[in-house]
């Protein structure tokens, strides 16, 4: 299954091959049980070192269409919120990995923007609770600490919805910030994937609901962009065995937007039942 990566996504492809060939993973020393002599066995094991492709995941981000673009088009077209569609509260504890984390901190945020975008400041204030204990678990509490902020003057304002809206634009810019600029690139790079693949699952679900879906479905059939742009950072870190089974994937997915220019009802149905297995792979 061969992917050509045009115009923006030029960049992205020739970072991969640059450094694929380079090697992005470590040797460190593990345990392996005691020696006859009754010393500490150790072996050398490769792992895989997201930090020797910081600056590139970064440049992908940076240069890729952003899950917001999608929250804003969903409201432009008159959807609805529908509940049912977001990722639950409580499967924060299906998150067991450190890619599953990484790639739910993304989820819900997304969440977190779709509910602001309707109004809804009761789901926006529930979902930056699991977004700090995301981000607890993952290391991050020192570096998110003004999240608590955030959260008391989102309490605060919960009645106000431009005081929200500017509130939860401000969390995401610092979000962005906080991350780039940690030494986890693989959870920044986790973060915007999960975020995009949560924002084509709502939009593609909510275009199926839809009554005239024709402006939406054609909407989708242009984020081959975005596709690429995840199959990409999926394709930097597929030496991590939490991450290769979603950048498997990633490839059929962005290899059908690739080969389908133009979207139809049949394009919908087919696409949307691939990210919504990929979504489903998350919390496995």
């Amino acid at each position: 299954m061969k992917l050509n990566f045009p115009k923006n996504a030029l960049l992205f492809s020739v970072s991969v091959l640059l450094f694929s060939g380079c090697g992005q993973s470590s040797k460190v020393q593990e345990k392996k049980g005691t020696t006859s002599d009754g010393k500490e066995a150790l072996v050398e094991v490769e792992v895989f070192d997201a930090m020797k492709i910081k600056d590139q995941i970064v440049e992908v981000i940076n240069t890729s269409p952003k899950a917001t673009e999608i929250a804003d088009f969903i409201n432009q077209v008159g959807a609805s919120y529908i509940l049912d569609l977001t990722v639950p509260i409580d499967n924060i504890e299906k998150f067991m990995t450190q890619a599953q984390m990484g790639l739910g901190l993304g989820m819900y945020s997304f969440d977190l923007v779709y509910a602001k975008t309707f109004n809804r400041s009761d789901m926006v204030l529930k979902t930056s609770e699991i977004e700090e204990q995301l981000l607890d678990r993952l290391g991050l509490e020192n570096e998110f600490a003004s999240l608590i902020n955030y959260r008391k003057r989102l309490q605060n304002h919960a009645e106000n919805q431009d005081s929200v809206d500017v509130l939860v634009n401000e969390m995401m810019n610092y979000a962005h910030q906080r991350l780039s600029a940690s030494d986890q690139p693989d959870t920044y790079a986790l973060y915007f994937i999960g975020a995009n693949i949560e924002a084509l699952y709502i939009l593609t679900q909510l275009t199926m609901f839809a009554q005239n879906n024709k402006p939406m479905i054609e909407f989708i059939g242009r984020q081959d962009e975005r596709a690429k742009s995840v199959f990409s950072l999926l394709e930097m870190m597929s030496e991590d065995e939490d991450v290769k089974p979603y950048y498997e994937k990633m490839k059929v997915i962005a290899a059908y937007f690739e080969g389908h220019p133009e979207f139809t009802e049949k394009e919908l149905n087919e696409v949307s039942t691939m990210i919504e297995s990929f979504r489903n792979e998350i919390f496995n």
